[in-house]
């Protein structure tokens, strides 16, 4: 798709002559200040760039900085949106030349910003959306800025899909290069666990390929292991025969949650790799919270049936929404329940099983919800996702789990804190059963020290990939970044 550069460094340090100002004012008894960054040197690389360089003063800079979360209200010096690969890799050498540290945003789909980097250069990868589908090998090659609807959309024409998430807006290459939990999890594993080859721009800007047998060290970390090694600007997917899943909702009322959750915890155990069920709270339009549970298989309808009918024995069934739908259809049906411009805060914890004590924090802790716009949502990881052996991927956690989002969302005029106090409570309170790691994709940055303890037995591979890909630490705002002190060991 496009040529690898030449193994000679490319990117070349200079003195800086970006100017920076610092404001400093008081209002309301806090200070705040605010860095200003203007130079000539921006119009240099603007009129390298086949895409747009936005900046501050341009009357489309807020309409390209917001994130799919509207709480994040992170204030970029620049950001360059790239339409092709020389775009960024001109954009890191600039950024390198003049000493401005940048970030990498994908889609943009993102919880805590850390794809756009306050006072430095963001690396916008939105506008790159192709997607290439060769029906006769079964694969599918993505730009990076891709959404999981992207891939459906080109890929459903041949009859083919992939393991993606639960929405379509997210962005394929953050999705995999944390992990992909998703519906199809059960029967093709993982986004991650369907990569087969990359295209990375070094922090150097090289542009190098990764695959089974060019550079596989390194196809291995991007396998779950984050965005650290430098920019992935497109992806090559293995692709499944798949046109339409039975899938929807079964909802249940709240006061027979505990059973029906006991019941599912001994279901889950047994279900075929074709089956995997996701399950939680949420409210309704008549104001209701309830519990539900969203199977999707993907085989046969009448083998589905089957294998879904214990499921509405688990108690009263108030609303079965069961029926075959393309996947297509799956992917965009939770679309309205997560609109970009909302204010939301997650937090999560992988679970070996529902035991009573995690049930009863669930219903205890979790319910109320905060608003009805909030959920807990749990994902049933199983089947090919489990035998993966733990050292085949830099995503460590291969035994079935439950990976629980505490969702909190609310309106911009609402306050906030009760609603992260909502989803960081019922977090501690499921952290005693919960696994030491977590989903890096989903982590903060003060839970820096569970992405560690998440790669286990990975981590040290990981820092030696590091060492080798991006030994300056430069890719350190990207998902999941191992720490610079982390790299002494």
């Amino acid at each position: 798709m496009w040529q690898g550069a030449t193994s000679s460094r490319i990117c070349s340090r200079q003195p800086t002559n970006v100017a920076v100002i610092q404001q400093t004012m008081t209002l309301k008894g806090e200070i705040m200040t605010t860095t200003y960054r203007y130079s000539a040197a921006f119009n240099d690389l603007a009129t390298l760039l086949t895409g747009q360089l936005v900046l501050p003063e341009d009357a489309n800079y807020e309409e390209v900085r917001q994130l799919w979360n509207g709480k994040v209200k992170t204030q970029p010096a620049a950001i360059a949106r790239c339409l092709t690969v020389q775009d960024v890799i001109h954009t890191i050498c600039w950024t390198r030349a003049h000493n401005l540290p940048f970030s990498v945003r994908g889609a943009g789909h993102e919880i805590f910003g850390r794809s756009l980097l306050g006072n430095g250069m963001v690396i916008d990868l939105s506008q790159m959306k192709a997607v290439t589908v060769d029906p006769d090998k079964r694969t599918a090659q993505i730009q990076a800025g891709a959404t999981a609807g992207d891939l459906i959309e080109a890929t459903q024409k041949y009859g083919l899909a992939t393991a993606t998430g639960t929405i379509s807006s997210v962005g394929m290459t953050g999705l995999t290069l944390g992990g992909g939990y998703g519906p199809l999890n059960g029967a093709y594993g993982l986004a991650a666990d369907n990569l087969l080859s990359a295209q990375v721009v070094t922090a150097d800007g090289q542009l190098i390929t990764t695959n089974a047998k060019e550079n596989a060290d390194l196809l291995w970390g991007l396998r779950g292991g984050g965005g650290n090694f430098g920019v992935v600007v497109s992806l090559e997917f293995r692709l499944h025969p798949l046109t339409t899943v039975l899938s929807g909702l079964l909802l249940y009322p709240l006061e027979q949650a505990r059973t029906v959750l006991h019941r599912l915890n001994e279901f889950i155990a047994t279900t075929p790799d074709e089956l995997t069920i996701r399950s939680g709270f949420l409210h309704i339009s008549d104001g209701q919270t309830v519990l539900f549970l969203s199977p999707t298989y993907c085989g046969s309808l009448e083998m589905g049936e089957q294998a879904i009918a214990p499921l509405r024995t688990f108690g009263t069934v108030l609303v079965d929404q069961m029926q075959s739908v393309s996947y297509h259809e799956l992917i965009h049906s939770s679309d309205a329940f997560t609109p970009k411009g909302r204010h939301y805060y997650l937090q999560t914890q992988s679970l070996k099983g529902l035991q009573t004590e995690t049930i009863e924090a669930l219903i205890e802790q979790g319910l109320p919800l905060p608003s009805p716009f909030s959920a807990i949502n749990i994902h049933n990881f199983h089947g090919a996702a489990s035998r993966v052996g733990v050292s085949e991927t830099a995503f460590a956690l291969r035994q079935d789990h439950l990976m629980v989002e505490l969702i909190a969302a609310w309106e911009p005029q609402d306050d906030e804190q009760r609603y992260i106090q909502w989803a960081q409570n019922l977090s501690r309170s499921l952290a005693p059963y919960a696994f030491k790691g977590g989903y890096i994709n989903l982590l903060s940055e003060p839970e820096q020290e569970r992405v560690r303890l998440a790669f286990g037995s990975n981590y040290e591979r990981l820092l030696d990939l590091k060492q080798k890909y991006d030994p300056e630490d430069v890719f350190q705002s990207t998902i999941g970044h191992l720490a610079p002190h982390s790299l002494t060991r």
